[in-house]
């Protein structure tokens, strides 16, 4: 591939990446429905929508008992006619949402809500008095009226208990309510399976053998036998040793191997019992749930039959029997012979005016009698039928002796407008206390199982899908808390921690296969097919550590952890990741995300130079760190002072070698089902190793690849040199090499030791202001060497003169003028006498007696690896 091309303005290209994070990933299918009908789900989530249906459940709920207290029966039209609306917007409703609900249609409340909106039918009067359930005022006869009565109270009887079902409604806008919250939560940010069969044999337990027959029994008594003759030829010394030795192992066998087999059985036995008790054991989360929900039973049946009574028109009316005695005392008055009209008709108002101050007062009385005039309220042509009441007496008209037209009947009818909007309040009061008893009910018993195990599913859905998307994530994720540590929070933090653990193990490379294989239905599959990306490789390697696991021996775990723990986090720090830990040696890689690059040709162009810039520099950066930690922390000075190390390797300090370089690679799982690593392979991965190598060649901390070395800014490079230029075995490409200056001489011992339970969280802080730094673009790669303590103590020493005079010998090196190039080294060598690029240049030009060979090119080859 030629030399990468650095374009920064690339407007036209469009790059998506394979893995990219901006997918949304469901691990349990969430997401997958397809919205046929997403204008017919806008219109029902809509907040209009759902304002209407709230305003016309709470007019089906209270708009018939409304209309009694209220209003005459001049406005039963205008309620007939919104309560017709209402049934046509809770219709269209119901279809809508069988449309777009999964598994409404034909579900328990879309039958609940059929049965509310055909209740709301018995509310239309006209309806009522067409099918015979109010009577009418046409009614006149005897019989005629008796019907007209017992259907009027009949049918009322009947709309209050029907409408007793639309309080289902109230569940209805709880139910949306909720889903209103769950949209938000859903929205919410957050502070984030099939196991594949093994093929290996799953070995029977003994209590299996035992039971499968008499091959396995002779197998355990082989395996004793053979125990004790081995025991036996280890304590003979003679052949008749030996036969008495297996004579007494054979008695034994017969003695023993039936107890031992029956108490094993015995044993084996106990343990499905065992297993069974324990899966029978409750649960807390189970126990909570059941203890708090029959509390709240126990405590909503109890309150709704002490309350329930006092909704009872019972409890503060009397049924009134006054009018049929006045009718009853009418007749025998009327029947008495010779009573005059005068006496009946004061016997009539006498009734009238007595009712008066009664609930149930007279609206009507017709008699038989032609002087006589009939008896109606002003208001009683208002009057409903259900405020009716009908009392008459039949006359006979032998005894009365006077001449009557129409039927020989005395009737009164009782105004029970009064007693009805009284019974319509309590009925509301009624409709209310129901609907906070159900509200409360939902609530109350909802509660606990939101807060015990819905919230939290719903939590581990999130964090499982968060961690399916970016498996990395999984080591932010904040493990949930609380006092009793229920099962679900347990799972809940199981999640994080195996999410965490999985991140730790495979890495940032491995994160397409977690994710994969958690958002599959399938078995696991480890094995995906390797992706091509670009990234800054880096290796480095602890000096000497072949001595140093000899004598420290156990404690060489300790040794390499401590050194890993800087590393790993000074290269988190610095938007790189660690890939792999090989004992002495770390693999470490900056990613390039595939929105940042693209291939025309064989030429890798960058969307964005910048990013690529500060991602170089971050690189170097974070080397740096480890070099200047590895020389301040006590932790590690302390091996300056171990005694095993200082006699086997005299002076001994921790040392590392780097390598830094750039290019693609093939990241993916290495290895098989068995075990995988997931890591990156390439020729650009052995690049930085065999920098690294070369550092001990060249007597330098650090080496890097002239590839990356053109993507550092400005501010960085000031610190870096060319030492050479070379080509490495299997190529013929020169690649010029790096490093930078840095001193690590006597260095002041870092003091700031926070606890471990402290730093971890003191990381991540100093990650996220260095992270705002480079998102605000605030990021000046000198200022921070300069003002961050442990880059400036190493670079502080930096001298220019000396960079000067070997920059002006490295040109004659590159040129062939090896002669001056040798004078130019001379007098930086007076400056630094111990610089190891120098000296190996030194050795290169003094095998031909510092002239360049005929075939010079500007290059040589690096034969050490």
């Amino acid at each position: 591939m030629s030399e990468a091309q650095v374009n920064p303005e690339v407007d036209n290209q469009s790059v998506i990446s394979e893995d990219s994070n901006n997918e949304d990933v469901d691990v349990f299918g969430q997401d997958q429905e397809i919205d046929k009908f997403p204008l017919l789900t806008s219109i029902l989530d809509s907040s209009w929508s759902q304002i209407l249906v709230n305003l016309l459940t709470i007019y089906a709920l209270f708009g018939d008992d409304i209309r009694i207290i209220a209003f005459d029966k001049r406005a039963d039209d205008g309620f007939d006619v919104i309560t017709i609306i209402c049934m046509i917007i809770f219709s269209i409703e119901i279809i809508i949402a069988s449309l777009v609900r999964t598994d409404y249609f034909n579900s328990f409340f879309f039958w609940l809500d059929i049965i509310s909106t055909v209740s709301q039918i018995l509310d239309i009067t006209s309806f009522n008095i067409a099918v015979g359930l109010q009577g009418s005022v046409a009614a006149k006869s005897a019989s005629q009226l008796s019907q007209a009565n017992k259907a009027s109270k009949t049918s009322s009887k009947a709309i209050r208990v029907v409408r007793l079902v639309r309080l289902i409604r109230i569940v209805k806008l709880y139910k949306a309510a909720s889903y209103s919250q769950e949209q938000a939560f859903k929205r919410q940010p957050i502070r984030t399976q099939t196991t594949k069969k093994s093929k290996a044999t799953i070995y029977p337990s003994v209590y299996e053998n035992i039971n499968n027959g008499p091959v396995e029994q002779e197998n355990l008594n082989k395996k004793e036998n053979n125990t004790e003759q081995r025991e036996g030829e280890d304590n003979a010394n003679s052949q008749e040793n030996r036969e008495n030795q297996n004579m007494v192992a054979k008695q034994q066998q017969i003695d023993n191997s039936i107890p031992k087999v029956q108490q094993i059985r015995r044993q084996s036995m106990k343990e499905p019992s065992q297993v069974k008790a324990k899966e029978k054991k409750e649960s807390r989360v189970s126990k909570r749930l059941s203890d708090s929900t029959t509390k709240k039973v126990i405590i909503l049946v109890i309150l709704l039959l002490l309350i329930m009574p006092l909704f009872s028109s019972d409890y503060y009316f009397e049924p009134s029997y006054s009018l049929a005695y006045a009718a009853e005392y009418v007749r025998v008055v009327a029947e008495i012979p010779n009573t005059k009209l005068t006496e009946i008709n004061q016997t009539i108002y006498f009734v009238i005016d007595q009712h008066k101050s009664f609930d149930t007062p007279v609206g009507y009385i017709t008699n038989p009698f032609t002087e006589i005039e009939n008896y109606e309220t002003p208001s009683y042509q208002y009057l409903r039928e259900s405020s009716k009441s009908y009392y008459f007496e039949l006359v006979d008209p032998v005894l009365v002796g006077l001449e009557y037209i129409g039927d020989p009947v005395i009737l009164f009818v009782s105004d029970n407008s009064d007693v009805e909007s009284k019974n319509s309040i309590i009925n509301i009061v009624n409709t209310l206390f129901v609907s906070a008893v159900l509200l409360f009910g939902a609530i109350a018993f909802s509660n606990d199982a939101n807060n015990v195990a819905l919230k939290p599913i719903d939590r581990m859905i999130v964090k499982v899908n968060l961690i399916a998307k970016n498996p990395q994530l999984a080591k932010e994720m904040k493990l949930e808390s609380d006092g009793t540590q229920k099962e679900t929070t347990q799972i809940e933090n199981a999640i994080i921690k195996i999410g965490a653990l999985l991140a730790l193990g495979f890495g940032d490379a491995g994160s397409a296969i977690i994710g994969t294989n958690m958002a599959s239905s399938g078995d696991v599959d480890p094995m995906l097919p390797g992706k091509r990306k670009w990234a800054i490789y880096g290796f480095c390697d602890i000096r000497n550590f072949t001595d140093a696991t000899e004598v420290l021996q156990k404690d060489v775990m300790l040794f390499v952890n401590n050194i890993a723990e800087i590393v790993h986090s000074m290269v988190d720090r610095y938007q790189g990741s660690a890939n792999k830990n090989i004992g002495d040696a770390f693999l470490l890689v900056w990613k390039i995300n595939d929105s940042q690059w693209y291939e025309d040709g064989n030429e890798i162009k960058w969307s964005n130079l910048t990013f690529i810039n500060q991602l170089a520099d971050c690189a170097l950066i974070a080397f740096m760190k480890i070099y200047a930690k590895i020389n301040r922390e006590p932790k590690i000075l302390e091996y300056r002072n171990d005694e095993r190390l200082s006699q086997r390797l005299p002076g001994y300090k921790v040392k590392m070698g780097f390598g830094l370089h750039i290019g693609w690679g093939i990241e993916g799982a290495i290895g098989s089902e068995f075990k995988i690593d997931a890591s990156y392979l390439s020729p650009n991965v052995n690049m930085a190793s065999r920098l690294e190598a070369a550092t001990k060649q060249y007597g330098v901390a650090v080496l890097i690849s002239s590839e990356l070395h053109q993507y550092f800014s400005n501010e960085v490079k000031k610190y870096t040199r060319q030492i050479d230029k070379v080509t490495v075995k299997g190529s013929v490409k020169p690649i010029g090499l790096f490093t930078v200056e840095m001193e690590a001489d006597d260095l002041p011992p870092s003091k700031q030791d926070y606890p471990q339970e402290e730093k971890q969280q003191v990381m991540y802080e100093k990650k996220q202001i260095f992270l705002q730094q480079l998102e605000s673009g605030d990021f000046n790669a000198e200022l921070y060497i300069k003002r961050n303590k442990d880059l400036g103590l190493i670079t502080k020493n930096v001298n220019q003169e000396f960079l000067h005079q070997f920059g002006q010998g490295f040109q004659g090196y590159l040129l062939g003028n090896w002669k001056e190039a040798h004078m130019l080294f001379e007098k930086a060598k007076q400056i630094r006498p111990n610089d190891g690029p120098i000296s190996t240049l030194f050795n290169v030009m003094g095998e031909t007696n510092f002239k360049a060979p005929s075939d010079w090119k500007g290059y040589r080859e690096l034969t050490e690896k």
